[in-house]
C-alpha cells in the first residue's frame, strides 16, 4: 500500500465532517452509492465531458505551476498526460483492480520535466493542483446530479478515496521515471548540450566562444533556428528528420529534445528558405525562425521559430511555416480577442470554415499579396487565371465591396489573422 501523500491527507481532512456523516448514516445505502459512482464516471468518460475536465486541469495547473507558463512543449506534454490520466483514472475508479498503471503520456511528462532540469517538486505541484481540481469537480457533479442528498457524501468519499490512491501511487511510479531520466541526462554529451542550450536561451550564458566549445557547434556564426514537432500519436525519430532537412555538409546542426513530440534545432550557414518539412512522415511539422548570429541571434532565431509554431498550430497552415511569412499574424494576435473581432468584421461573408470559404480566402490572399495580379496568383495557387478571377469576384460579392482601394489593407490583415500564411496550392 502506497504511503498517503500529505496533500491527500489535507484534502481528506477538509472532508472529515462529511466522512463521519457517511460512516454513521450511509451503511444501508452502499449499493445505491456504488451505482451512482458508476453512472457519474461513465457520463464523465464521454468525450465532451473528459475534454471539459481536462480543460479545468490544464488551466488550474498552469496557474499554480509557474514553470509551465513559459514552456510551450511542457504544456503540450501536460495536456497529453492530463487527457490520458483522466481516462485511465476514471476507468480504474469503476474497475475491480487495485493495480495503478499510469499511461505512457504520464511517463513522457515526467521525462520532459526532468529533461528541462526542473526540480521534482514541479511534477508534484502538477499532480497536487490536478487533485484539487478533481475534488472540486467530484463535489460539483455529485451535488448537481444526485437528487438524494443523503447519498452525496458517500459518493464523494468513494470517488475521493479511489482518486487519491491513483494519484499517490502514480506519483511514486512517476518519481522513479523522473529520477531515471535525470540520471541519464547527467551522463555524457546530451546532458551538457541540454544544459548549455538552456543557459543560452535564458541569457545566463552570453559568451559565444564558451558556448561553441561546450556544444561543438559554432555559435558565433550565422544560424537559423527551427522547431520540429509531430501531432500524431505514433513515435517519430525527430533527430533523423532533422538530419534529413539539414544535411551534414550544410555547415553544422545542433538539436535538443523539447518534449516527447518536439525538437529544437539550429542550422549553421543555412537560409530559412532551404529548410522544409519532409513529405513523410505526414504528421511532422516544421517552424523556422529568421537567421541570427552570436548568442543574441541564437536566442532571437529560436523565439522566432517558437512564435511561428504557435501560429501554425492555431491556423493549420503549411507543414512548414517560416516566421517571416507569419510575423504580422503573430504580432496581431498579441490581443487575440480584438484581432478575431477585427477579422470577423472585415471578412464577414467569407469567414466560414467550409471548403468554399477557405478556397475563396486563400485565393484572395494570394491575389492581394501579388498586387492584384491574376497571373501571379494563379501560378502560386496552381490554378487557371480565370479561376482566380471567379473567386475574387465571388469574394467581392460576398463581402459587398471591392477588395482594392482603402479597404485593401484591412482585408489583407484580416486574412492574416484568420488563416495565417496560406498554403501555396489550393
Amino acid at each position: 500500500m502506497a504511503q498517503q501523500d500529505p496533500t491527500v491527507l489535507g484534502l481528506v481532512g477538509q472532508h472529515r465532517p462529511l466522512l463521519l456523516y457517511w460512516e454513521d448514516n450511509m451503511t444501508p445505502e452502499l449499493d445505491d452509492a456504488d451505482r451512482w459512482v458508476h453512472i457519474l464516471v461513465t457520463e464523465t468518460l464521454a468525450d465532451d465531458a473528459v475534454a471539459a475536465v481536462v480543460a479545468r486541469f490544464d488551466a488550474a495547473i498552469a496557474a499554480d505551476v509557474a514553470a509551465l507558463t513559459v514552456d510551450r512543449e511542457l504544456r503540450r506534454d501536460l495536456h497529453a498526460s492530463n487527457v490520458a490520466q483522466a481516462r485511465a483514472l476514471l476507468g480504474w475508479i469503476v474497475s475491480d483492480s487495485d493495480e495503478v498503471t499510469p499511461p505512457p503520456a504520464a511517463h513522457e511528462l515526467a521525462r520532459t520535466v526532468a529533461r528541462r532540469g526542473l526540480p521534482l517538486k514541479v511534477l508534484m505541484q502538477i499532480y497536487r493542483a490536478g487533485q484539487t481540481v478533481l475534488v472540486r469537480h467530484v463535489a460539483e457533479v455529485a451535488a448537481e446530479r444526485v437528487q438524494d442528498p443523503n447519498l452525496v457524501p458517500g459518493i464523494q468519499i468513494r470517488l475521493l478515496e479511489r482518486a487519491s490512491r491513483w494519484i499517490n501511487v502514480s506519483l511514486e511510479i512517476l518519481t522513479d521515471t523522473y529520477a531515471e531520466q535525470r540520471e541519464r541526462d547527467l551522463r555524457g554529451d546530451v546532458a551538457r548540450r541540454v544544459e548549455t542550450v538552456r543557459d543560452l536561451l535564458s541569457g545566463e550564458l552570453d559568451d559565444a566562444e564558451v558556448a561553441s566549445r561546450r556544444l561543438s557547434h559554432p555559435i558565433g556564426t550565422e544560424h537559423v533556428a527551427f522547431v520540429l514537432w509531430t501531432e500524431g500519436t505514433e513515435p517519430v525519430d525527430l533527430d533523423a528528420v532533422a538530419r534529413r532537412i539539414v544535411p551534414p555538409d550544410a555547415g553544422g546542426l545542433l538539436t535538443t529534445p523539447a518534449g516527447s513530440r518536439a525538437l529544437w534545432g539550429w542550422a549553421s550557414g543555412r537560409s530559412p528558405e532551404v529548410l522544409d518539412a519532409p513529405s513523410s512522415p505526414g504528421s511532422v511539422r516544421l517552424a523556422v525562425g529568421e537567421p541570427g548570429a552570436g548568442t543574441d541571434g541564437f536566442r532571437r532565431s529560436h523565439l522566432d521559430a517558437v512564435a511561428a509554431q504557435s501560429v501554425s498550430e492555431t491556423t493549420g497552415a503549411n507543414p512548414t511555416v517560416r516566421y517571416r511569412d507569419v510575423e504580422i499574424t503573430y504580432l496581431l494576435r498579441g490581443h487575440r480577442r480584438a484581432a478575431d473581432e477585427f477579422a470577423a468584421r472585415h471578412l464577414a461573408g467569407i469567414d466560414g470554415d467550409d471548403p468554399v470559404a477557405l478556397r475563396v480566402r486563400r485565393t484572395l490572399s494570394a491575389y492581394l499579396r501579388h498586387d492584384r495580379s491574376l497571373d501571379a496568383a494563379a501560378r502560386e495557387l496552381g490554378v487557371h487565371r480565370n479561376t482566380v478571377r471567379y473567386r475574387v469576384q465571388r469574394a467581392e460579392s460576398l463581402l459587398g465591396r471591392p477588395v482594392g482601394g482603402p479597404s485593401r489593407l484591412a482585408v489583407e490583415l484580416a486574412l492574416l489573422v484568420r488563416d495565417g500564411a496560406p498554403p501555396k496550392r489550393t
